[in-house]
Parts: C-alpha cells; structure tokens; sequence
C-alpha cells in the first residue's frame, strides 16, 4: 500500500472512529483502523463487533493495498505532521511508514486478514431524512435511556413504525424506568418501511448517529432484525440492534388529565438550577408546590442547609406538592424549543406529562420521587 492524503482529510477520518475503537479487548485488533488504498481513494474502517463505521476519502493512491494501524496512535500522528500532505508506505516487516515534510514514522501494523469484515446487510429497506430532523429525534430520546450495562432491554432507543390517525409516523422511544421520552414524526416513504416489529439501537450506536447528523444535509436510514444502517455519501454506520424485549411503555403514560400547569421553561429551567445547589447529592431531589397562580421549588440538604424560591405560573385549583429528580427536568427542558412548558399532573403518586406547542410529537414522562 501507497499513498498521500490531504492532512485534513486524514484528521476527519480518523476522527470518526475514534469513539468505536476498542480501548480494552480481548481482540487488540479492535483497537486498530483498517486503511485500504483503492482506485483513488483511501478506505477507513473501524468496529469493536457491535458498531462498524466505514467512510472513503479522496487520496492519491500511488499502489493499492490494505493493513490495520493503531488507531489512536495514528490519529495522534496525523494531527501534529508539519505539512498538509501525509505519506503512507506499507513496508515488508509489518510496519507503515508515515511521512510529511521532515517527520516521518514507523509504526507497527496488523494484517488486514485478520480484521473482522464488515458485515452484510441484506433485504433492507430505507427512509432518506433530513439530518436535522434525526438530530432534533435523538436529542430528544437519547437522555432516557438507562446506563445501567445490566438492564439490557432498556439500553438503547426503541424504534417503531406507528399508524396514528391514517398516518404512518416513525417513533422514538426512550426510558430508563424513572422517565420516558418519545417523539413521533410523519415521514415520506414511511408506509413502505419495514419494520414490522420495534428495533433497539444500542446506546453506543445512538451516539454514533448523532454524530453523523453534524455535518447536516441528508442521509438514508434503514433496519432489519439484526442491523441499523446508517448511511451519508461515502461514510457508512453499522449497528447490530439490541436484544430483549423492550417494556409495554405505554402502560406508564397517563391517559387522563387531571391538573394542567403552563410555565416559561426558560424561567422553570434557570429557577431548577439555583434551587437544585442545595438538593441532596444522593437523590437529587427538589419539591414543587402549587398553588393558584405560583409554583414554588425548595430544596434541602440536612447536612449544608436548604434553597427556596418562587415564580408565577398558568394554575387554577387546589395546592398540591410533589417532589421529582431535577435533573430529569432539566433535560427535558434543554432538548425542548416550545416557551411554554406544560406539565399535567393525575396526582401526587403518578407520573407527570411534559408537552409543548414549539415540540409537535414529543412527550416526556417523568415519575415523582419521595424525599
């Protein structure tokens, strides 16, 4: 293998796999990047065996080949070479040679034969979207879902074709068992989707998506029963979905309304945040009274002391006080656009509802803590 690349298009490519690459495995392969020159373009690919990126960069490929580098180290490399042109040659002992202007490098390889290819996806179909509009999905489901490695079937974004009112939307659905995030989007092309049953992306694969929508412009998703794809232009996303059977989520979503509040989110999110100083680190919990016209946020800490403060809000009925974890709060608040949050509330034990006009297709469900 022989090459040059541009510098920069070497640092954009390497970038990308950086988050993928295996930092710990039992295969040390996983932490290498597969670069093949081909025809006049270099094609780099990374997996750790469940996400599997590969994009294609313009090169001038002086003799066509393939071999597997240290990813980080080669990122590392390329980013501090002094010239904006790099040099690559394969060399017979299993090394690259890595040169621009005066530095040049030597640096161990693996052979190709021995990366894990990437895998075949057949007999799927593919919605084209707007990169915008998978951004503002994601940012507005990926803060649900649960972290916790050991509850599995929450650990990822549930995916579904749904039929609601004569339209075929696309949904996203996220929980993590205190809250629950979902956004439905009517799209074009989405009748002939097939997705017969819902598919779970794994956290990590999620991640990977949202970056690929920064770049803007548009994109092609698709899903069978065992992969999410991904693709833009020449970079390509490979996901291998999550097992188990994601929960009856819409069993936890109220389906009557009982106290309605309309409130400024900006003011309810900054007021969060000064309350919160004196929440419990172990809980994180703050109080919310409502009473006609006022709602009121209190925090307190046994061990520091305690923080109050009120502010006016769109309620009419009876006082009621209910406590909740900020932090859910304020994560709504910073994926939504709408002015005006409105929470509705059955009861002090029940989950809230959390809805705005600027958010078309989005609820967010939040369950109430005692503290």
């Amino acid at each position: 293998m022989e090459l040059t690349i541009n510098k920069e298009e070497m640092i954009k490519a390497l970038a990308k796999v950086q988050a993928i690459i295996e930092r710990r495995s039992s295969m040390p392969i996983l932490a290498n990047v597969m670069l093949e020159a081909k025809e006049d373009s270099l094609i780099v690919n990374a997996t750790d065996l469940e996400i599997s990126l590969e994009g294609q960069y313009q090169a001038k490929v002086h003799k066509e080949g393939k071999l597997t580098v240290p990813a980080r180290k080669l990122y590392q490399i390329a980013r501090e070479m002094p010239t904006e042109e790099i040099y690559l040659k394969s060399k017979e002992n299993m090394q690259l040679h890595i040169s621009s202007g005066k530095a040049s490098y030597n640096i161990m390889c693996m052979a190709a034969d021995d990366f894990p290819a990437l895998p075949v996806i057949d007999s799927i179909s593919l919605l084209n979207f707007d990169s915008v509009i998978l951004k503002e999905m994601i940012d507005k489901t990926i803060f649900s879902i649960s972290q916790e490695e050991t509850r599995f079937n929450l650990a990822g974004l549930y995916v579904q074709k749904r039929e609601m009112e004569e339209k075929f939307m696309l949904r996203f659905v996220s929980t993590d068992g205190h809250r629950l995030s979902l956004i439905d989007r009517e799209m074009e092309g989405i009748e002939a989707f097939n997705l017969e049953k819902g598919a779970l992306i794994p956290r990590k694969g999620v991640v990977e998506m949202r970056r690929m929508t920064d770049e803007g412009g548009n994109l092609d998703f698709g899903l069978n029963q065992t992969f999410a794809l991904l693709r833009k232009e020449s970079l390509k996303l490979i996901i291998r979905l999550q097992e188990g059977a994601f929960p009856d989520y819409e069993a936890v979503i109220p389906k009557s309304k009982g106290k309605i509040i309309n409130i400024s989110r900006m003011d309810f999110n900054e007021v969060l945040k000064r309350v919160a100083i004196m929440a419990a680190d172990t809980y994180n919990g703050v109080r919310l009274d409502f009473k006609d016209g006022l709602i009121e946020l209190s925090s307190q800490n046994p061990q520091i002391g305690d923080s109050r403060e009120s502010f006016g809000a769109d309620y009419s009925g009876e006082d009621f006080s209910v406590a909740f974890n900020y932090s859910y709060f304020m994560d709504v608040c910073a994926a939504m656009r709408s002015d005006l949050l409105n929470i509705t509330f059955i009861d002090e034990q029940n989950p809230c509802v959390l809805r705005g006009e600027g958010d078309p297709g989005f609820l967010s469900v939040i369950m109430p803590m005692r503290i």
